[in-house]
């Protein structure tokens, strides 16, 4: 595509914080259009409009240098007259774990055919612009991994700005930034996959109302810009520093101060009011004691941290108030940072770590008197208000008195059903109105309302993705998955542009002093587009069930790629993505994303020297496994698809991963380097520095894997040698890593040398995995995937359990499969599951897991497919299937399986053990069958 647009922006600098502009383009007709195709592409993310209609968002995550663009035909949407392009901008100013910072810019064509007249139709200096008031900029960040809360005021909105009606004469001219090519955008690139997928889902019924009163006063602001001023990257920090304020008490008195989440991703320590001393020691509560008047509250918040913004709720009697010391305008300073650093593990040995002993951070710990920080001005910053808030919705709706319950009557229920009635709402006595909307089904998507209220109303939504039978909800830890939408006059409708997951949607309505009438609430779920090619249903009714929660996991894990949950990260996990393909491949054999996500992990090495664990991103890391994940399931994919085109376009970063991994290998033949090293959520030894031997084994996966590709492509020198290197890892491995006091592999030698303790399941699955055992010692191993020992640290993780399970296949154990996946999914089942969760029950203390959606965890949809049903490629492609279903327990088993040349329908019947088959598919694939299967083409 040849680009004249030109890159456009507005006066705001090319990095505004968590900020909305709106542009538009009025367009004269006067002939009947047959043809305009748009393309657009912005940075952060747009949402287009059409003479008012809502066209489409993006765009996908990309890498600067390499950024997307969408293509829209807007065709039937033009007519004779006047006409608009509109479209919001968000720019989010820092990077997170979905976007790299880039800068604010615009870029948009659109070649219209008028009248048999070609017409142009571009982003430059007539394009209109102003910046959107309705969007507080001063709300929180959602989490580290994702962009910023949404707190939207209809009241303080531009109405209809993006109908051709509107009048945008005292908006400013757009500012042309550059021409097509200029940096960070160095190359654009269409879209590589389809649209996504948007299905109105409404909720099931409304599970509660209550009567609600928050509890305490929240102060919530972000120390990133004081303590890294111009840094914009989402790599985690340690540092050495402090917070303080003035708190005005009206009297003497006690209360408590909380902290809503862990110190990873929120910023607290050690503090002293007037000088009396308050120990954290992992609390998240701790009573304090207030005079009457002013009281020094100075906090020690040094520490390592992902998340940069400090959230602090105040139970107390009676109304305080803030005031900075030295800034009378402002509520809180930030002092230091005396030492800091950013924490990268990158596969590079670096030093992480900081000095303790700074002599100003040192006598700043001892600080009683407000008045001897004067001391220390040069280290002083006030805490700006557009970096900080009292509108923290989080703990408004975690940290608060249920009043009493209310009845749910039928025409509460009017809300969420589809037709033109209405709830209406009235004012409360007292308190706050809380609805619980259940969905029925995790949802991830953008929440829709219409409602008819007075000016003024304050309806904050929540969602959850869990609560319990005793209706005690798992707030969601760690992310703000939350909207305020504050009401205009009227009646309104308003579609969120931030995406959230949850099952069920807390609803809450605060200054209700007139009627309020809601007529509607739903989620617009939005997915990758697909379809159900993969089916499985057999006489096991529990297995069913297990194989669809698998199949939805995989949905609502499909963005614009694989992403780890749609509720708490979001981000495209390298290694998760592995197994997520495998699944996808079965249940849905959408290949483009699958592609398009092995093309993302191959550009990180422009910017590291081993593929990274999550990207693009933000957060430069390196999961070493998750990298050599990545070398496999690169050759997966061309197993599956046959697509050779691939293979040739991505053997150049192969091979440079390759010869990375090869260079960290010792002379020992041992892999060791720096980086994160872990595979499992369960207490493996797998330290950062060291030689960890799960991963040697997966390197020598990774190795033949490339090797194999290196020889379809021809180069033999090549593969021969990744095979040499890939055999001398093995032999080191049975070497140095075999303990014959526990005839087992260990978990790893330190870099001081000393072996581990521990045996686990994990390491000794993957070397059985990857082939690196023979003799005796690979019958020891496979008699451990049978019974494991119980001296060994079982898997601790549903993703773990995917590799056992592919182990338990090469021993051709699929009844202890088939067993696995009933006890430990079943469990799942039983609390009302409609999704995979990330961990089984046990991991964590306070709850049956975190995530209740976790891409990583739906294996069951893989190995069902391939070893249940038994359909099997043979060959790259499909070329040749084999057909091998394998009945253990059940009586009879049917499903479907997608592959590149169409699906494969399969039945078969298990008769006092002969299995008759009938299969249906494509005519071009040869099938092969296993011995003593009846099998019938239909």
């Amino acid at each position: 595509m040849k680009w004249e647009a030109k890159w456009i922006w507005d006066n705001s600098g090319p990095h505004p914080r968590n900020y909305y502009v709106c542009f538009r383009k009025n367009i004269n007709i006067d002939e009947y259009v047959t043809r305009a195709d748009l393309a657009i592409c912005a940075d952060s993310r747009y949402v287009l409009y059409v003479n008012g209609h809502h066209i489409g968002r993006g765009p996908v995550r990309s890498w600067p240098f390499r950024q997307s663009y969408d293509t829209y035909d807007i065709a039937n949407l033009l007519h004779r007259g006047k006409n608009v392009i509109a479209v919001l901008v968000m720019h989010f100013g820092v990077s997170n774990f979905q976007y790299i910072e880039g800068r604010g810019g615009l870029l948009a064509q659109a070649r219209l055919v008028e009248g048999g007249k070609e017409r142009l139709i571009k982003t430059d200096s007539s394009w209109k612009t102003h910046a959107h008031t309705g969007y507080r900029r001063n709300s929180m960040r959602i989490n580290c991994q994702q962009g910023w809360a949404e707190v939207y005021d209809a009241g303080n909105a531009v109405d209809r700005w993006q109908f051709p009606e509107f009048d945008d004469s005292s908006w400013e001219d757009a500012i042309q930034i550059g021409e097509y090519g200029m940096a960070p955008w160095t190359g654009l690139q269409p879209r590589d996959i389809p649209m996504p997928r948007e299905d109105e889902v409404y909720p099931k019924r409304i599970e509660k109302i209550s009567k609600v009163l928050p509890i305490g006063k929240n102060i919530s602001f972000d120390i990133h810009p004081n303590f890294f001023p111009g840094e914009q990257d989402s790599n985690p920090r340690i540092f050495s520093g402090f917070i303080s304020s003035i708190i005005m008490s009206p009297k003497k008195m006690n209360g408590k101060l909380r902290f809503p989440w862990d110190n990873w991703l929120s910023v607290y320590g050690d503090f002293s009011i007037n000088g009396r001393n308050y120990c954290i020691e992992g609390q998240r509560e701790v009573e304090i004691e207030l005079d009457e008047g002013d009281n020094f509250f100075l906090m020690d918040i040094s520490g390592h941290y992902h998340g940069l913004f400090v959230y602090l709720n105040w139970e107390l009697e009676q109304e305080i108030e803030f005031k900075a010391p030295l800034y009378p305008d402002h509520e809180f300073i930030t002092i230091g940072p005396f030492d800091k650093n950013a924490i990268i593990n990158a596969g590079e040995v670096r030093d992480n770590t900081i000095p303790w002993d700074n002599p100003c951070y040192l006598k700043l710990k001892n600080l009683k008197d407000v008045d001897d920080l004067i001391d220390f001005k040069s280290w002083i910053h006030p805490v700006s208000k557009e970096h900080s808030t009292s509108d923290n919705v989080y703990m408004s709706m975690v940290y608060k008195e249920v009043i009493n319950e209310e009845n749910v009557l039928d025409r509460d229920q009017n809300m969420i059903i589809p037709n033109d009635e209405y709830t209406i709402i009235k004012s409360p006595e007292m308190g706050d109105l809380e609805f619980i909307l259940d969905f029925g089904q995790e949802v991830s998507g953008y929440i829709e309302f219409e409602m008819d209220a007075p000016e003024g109303v304050v309806v904050d939504f929540y969602g959850v993705e869990y609560i319990s039978p005793d209706a005690s909800p798992q707030y969601t830890e760690g992310v703000n998955c939350t909207l305020r939408y504050i009401t205009c006059n009227g009646k309104q409708k308003y579609r969120s542009i931030v995406r959230r997951g949850f099952r069920y949607l807390f609803i809450t309505l605060r200054n209700v002093r007139e009627a309020v009438k809601i007529y509607r609430i739903c989620t617009l779920m939005d997915t990758y587009p697909v379809v159900q090619s993969g089916y499985f249903e057999s006489s096991d009714w529990e297995l069913n069930k297990i194989w669809e929660i698998s199949r939805h996991t995989t949905k609502m894990c499909m963005e614009d790629t694989f992403v780890d949950c749609p509720t708490y990260e979001q981000t495209y996990w390298v290694g998760d993505a592995r197994n997520q393909s495998l699944i996808n491949y079965y249940v849905f054999g959408a290949y483009p994303i699958s592609k398009r996500s092995l093309y993302l992990v191959a550009d990180s090495l422009k910017r590291s020297r081993f593929p990274e664990s999550q990207v693009p991103s933000g957060w430069q890391s390196v999961l070493t496994a998750w990298a050599l994940f990545w070398m496999s399931a690169c050759f997966e994919y061309y197993e599956y698809t046959g697509d050779m085109d691939f293979l040739r376009e991505l053997y150049p970063d192969l091979i440079k991963a390759s010869e990375a991994f090869m260079a960290c290998v010792n002379d020992k033949d041992l892999l060791e380097l720096q980086a994160w090293n872990m595979l499992d959520w369960a207490p493996m030894e797998t330290p950062d520095r060291g030689i960890v031997t799960h991963q040697n084994a997966e390197l020598v996966k990774a190795l033949r894997n490339v090797s194999s590709i290196a020889e379809l492509l021809g180069d033999t020198k090549k593969s021969n040698q990744l095979k040499q290197r890939a055999m001398d890892i093995k032999k080191a491995i049975n070497l140095h890593l075999w303990s014959e006091e526990d005839q087992a592999y260990i978990d790893c030698i330190y870099d001081n040398g000393k072996k581990s303790k521990n045996i686990s399941m994990q390491t000794n699955v993957m070397v059985y995995l990857c082939d690196c055992v023979e003799g005796e010692r690979r019958e020891k191993l496979e008699g451990y995937l049978v019974n494991p020992p119980s001296g060994f640290v079982r898997i601790g993780s549903p993703f773990m359990y995917f590799f056992y399970f592919e182990a338990l296949m090469k021993i051709k154990d699929i009844s202890g499969m088939l067993n696995e996946i009933r006890d430990r999914w079943s469990g799942m089942l039983k609390e009302g599951a409609t999704t995979c969760w990330e961990t089984f029950p046990g991991f964590h203390e306070k709850y049956l897991t975190r995530s209740h959606c976790h891409g990583w965890s739906a294996a069951p949809g893989y190995f069902l497919g391939a070893y249940i049903l038994g359909i099997r490629p043979l060959k790259a492609g499909f070329e040749e299937v084999l057909i091998d279903p394998v009945p253990c327990d059940l009586k009879w088993a049917r499903g479907s399986v997608p592959t590149p040349k169409g699906r494969i329908d399969i039945w078969w019947e298990n008769h006092d053990g002969i299995l008759r088959v009938k299969i249906h598919g494509p005519k071009e694939i040869k099938y092969i069958s296993q011995e003593g299967i009846e099998m019938v083409f239909i």
